[in-house]
């Protein structure tokens, strides 16, 4: 945010602090700095084809205020390649998760399973240029697994914003990219009723899904296709994954 945009955003607040709840106060906040529609500003998404798509959707759609990605489908490939992107180096952010779901697995965020070293008995794993984060970026995720339904997990959103913003915890030398909600629950017309910067669920404009694998040739015999069976096994294990929208589809590989 530059200077005049945050002063412009700081007298709006200070202006609003003898007549407004500390819950109105922080809304306000919300909407101002983390990306609401009043200063038109968002969190910046450090992957830039996946940042282009959530551009070109929200000019098309003109939806405001908007989540940045609103994700459905096989989901949670997609949120662990974002958040090790965002808590790694260079970005080094870090990142709030409401999971109503109860399904993210933040070991996911390093590209092998954590094992124990035992020359220094610390917990390591090699990493890969899609889930970067290193195993000490961990401690910067904070995970809330409110009970499923849109008032608990509205609740654990607004105790997300106080802590992160008040809180003494240890992620404060670095800066808040966001919260991911994750099982919002449905509003109205079907969408997330509790928006977080990221929501994830049923339904969302991005889907995700495999990348598909092509099948065998026509004509192919029987004998053929067992032959090469495990040929075809190796390039289903190493498709990767592929989020679509009306606008324009982002493709990764998650090893």
């Amino acid at each position: 945010m530059n200077a005049p945009a945050a002063k412009h955003v700081g007298a709006k607040l200070l202006g609003e602090v003898e007549e407004s709840s500390l819950e109105e106060l922080l809304d306000s906040l919300r909407v101002n700095i983390i990306g609401g529609a009043a200063s038109n500003i968002r969190p910046e998404i450090p992957v830039p084809a996946l940042a282009n798509i959530a551009t070109r959707y929200h000019k098309a759609t003109q939806s405001s205020p908007p989540p940045v990605l609103s994700v459905s489908g096989r989901y949670l490939p997609l949120l662990y390649h974002l958040i090790s992107t965002l808590i790694a180096d260079p970005h080094n952010y870090t990142v709030v998760i409401v999971d109503a779901e109860s399904r993210f697995d933040v070991t996911r965020l390093i590209s092998s399973p954590i094992s124990s070293d035992p020359a220094s008995h610390q917990p390591s794993g090699s990493n890969s240029s899609n889930y970067p984060a290193k195993v000490p970026d961990l401690r910067h995720v904070h995970i809330y697994r409110p009970a499923r339904g849109q008032e608990e997990v509205r609740a654990a959103v607004a105790a997300a914003d106080q802590w992160m913003l008040y809180g003494n915890h240890g992620s404060r030398a670095r800066e808040w990219w966001g919260t991911v909600v994750i099982g919002g629950g449905s509003g109205a017309g079907g969408g997330m009723s509790v928006k977080g910067d990221v929501n994830a669920g049923w339904k969302g404009w991005l889907r995700v899904e495999r990348e598909e694998v092509s099948g065998f040739p026509a004509g192919v015999s029987v004998e053929e296709a067992l032959h090469d069976r495990g040929k075809r096994q190796e390039v289903v294990d190493a498709a990767g994954w592929v989020a679509m929208s009306r606008v324009g589809g982002y493709v990764w590989k998650d090893v």
